[in-house]
C-alpha cells in the first residue's frame, strides 16, 4: 500500500494493539481466560454480522476448495492466538509475555520469505535485527523468573507463532476474496470453534463483570478485533507481509508508552533505547521501494 493512506493504517492498528495488552490484564481480573476468549469473540461475530450487508462484499464467490485454509486462519488467528495469549498472561509477567509475543512480527517475516518466497533485503534484516533488540531492552529492566513453570512463556511463544502463521495462510484469501470478507469468515468459523468450550461459568462471570471488565471485553472486542482486523486484512492484502511484519514492531512501543501513561509504569533508559531502535527498525522498513 503506497502513500500516507498505509502509514497511517500501520500507526492506527499499532496504537489499538499496543494498548490492548493494557485491556486483556484487566479483564484477566475478573474473567477466565476461556470466557475472556468466549465473551470476546462473541461480541466479534454480533459486531460483523451488523456490518456484514454493508462493507463485506467478496470480489468472487467463495469456492470450497479454500475452505482448508480458511479454517487455518480462523484456528490460528481466534482459538489457538487467544486461548494461548490469556491463559498465558495469568502465568507470566506481563513484561516477559511482551517480549516474547514480539516473536510475532520476526515469524511473519521468515514465513513470508519461505513460504511466500517473498526476498529480505539487507536493509530488512538489519531492520529486523534492531527491532528485537528494542523488544529486549524495552522488557528488560521487569523481566523477573518468578514463574515456576515454562507452560505460561511456551503459550505466548506459541501465539506469536500462530500469528506469524496467520498473515502467511490469509494473504492468498484477501487476494482472491478482498480482506473483509476473510476477516468476518475467519471470526465467524472461528467462533463457531469456540462454542463447546462455553460453560455456565461464562454467564455467572459476565453478571458480575464490572464496569471496567465491561469496558476491556469491549474495547478488545470491537476495536481491538473488529476494527483492528478490517485494518489488518487489508494491509496484509496490499503489501509485502515481511514489510508489514516489521512495521508492525511499533506494537510493543506504543505498548510501553500506554503502560506509562495509562498504568503509572516508570519511564526508564532501558524504555527509551529500546523505543527509539524499534521507530528506526520500522522507518527503515517504511521507507524506499522493497
Amino acid at each position: 500500500m503506497a502513500g500516507a493512506r498505509g502509514y497511517v493504517l500501520i500507526v492506527v492498528l499499532s496504537i489499538i494493539w499496543g494498548l490492548a495488552f493494557v485491556a486483556i490484564r484487566r479483564a484477566d481480573f475478573e474473567l477466565s481466560s476461556v470466557n475472556l476468549t468466549l465473551l470476546r469473540w462473541f461480541i466479534v461475530s454480533a459486531g460483523f454480522l451488523v456490518i456484514y450487508p454493508l462493507v463485506i462484499k467478496p470480489k468472487v464467490k467463495f469456492e470450497r476448495k479454500d475452505f482448508p485454509r480458511l479454517l487455518l486462519v480462523a484456528l490460528t488467528s481466534v482459538v489457538i492466538y487467544h486461548l494461548a495469549l490469556n491463559t498465558a498472561e495469568k502465568q507470566v509477567d506481563a513484561s516477559l509475555a511482551g517480549l516474547l509475543i514480539s516473536l510475532a512480527p520476526m515469524t511473519t517475516v521468515l514465513l513470508s520469505s519461505v513460504v511466500l518466497h517473498e526476498k529480505l533485503r539487507a536493509r530488512l534484516w538489519f531492520a529486523l535485527v534492531l527491532a528485537i533488540a528494542g523488544s529486549v531492552a524495552i522488557s528488560s529492566p521487569d523481566l523477573s523468573s518468578s514463574s515456576t513453570t515454562v507452560t505460561g512463556p511456551l503459550l505466548v511463544v506459541l501465539a506469536a507463532v500462530s500469528s506469524g502463521i496467520v498473515a502467511v495462510s490469509s494473504k492468498p484469501l484477501t487476494t482472491k476474496y478482498g480482506p473483509f470478507p476473510v476477516a468476518a469468515w475467519s471470526a465467524f468459523l472461528g467462533t463457531a470453534i469456540l462454542l463447546p468450550l462455553a460453560t455456565q461459568g461464562l454467564v455467572s462471570q459476565a453478571e458480575t463483570l464490572s464496569a471496567y471488565g465491561w469496558a476491556s471485553v469491549i474495547y478488545l472486542a470491537i476495536l481491538s478485533t473488529v476494527l483492528a482486523n478490517l485494518i489488518y486484512f487489508t494491509l496484509v492484502s496490499r503489501q509485502q507481509l515481511s514489510r508489514l511484519g516489521i512495521q508492525l514492531y511499533l506494537v510493543p512501543a506504543v505498548s510501553a508508552v500506554g503502560g506509562v501513561l495509562i498504568l503509572g509504569e516508570r519511564l526508564g533508559l532501558a524504555t527509551v533505547v529500546g523505543g527509539a531502535f524499534l521507530l528506526l527498525a520500522v522507518g527503515l522498513a517504511t521507507a524506499g521501494r522493497q
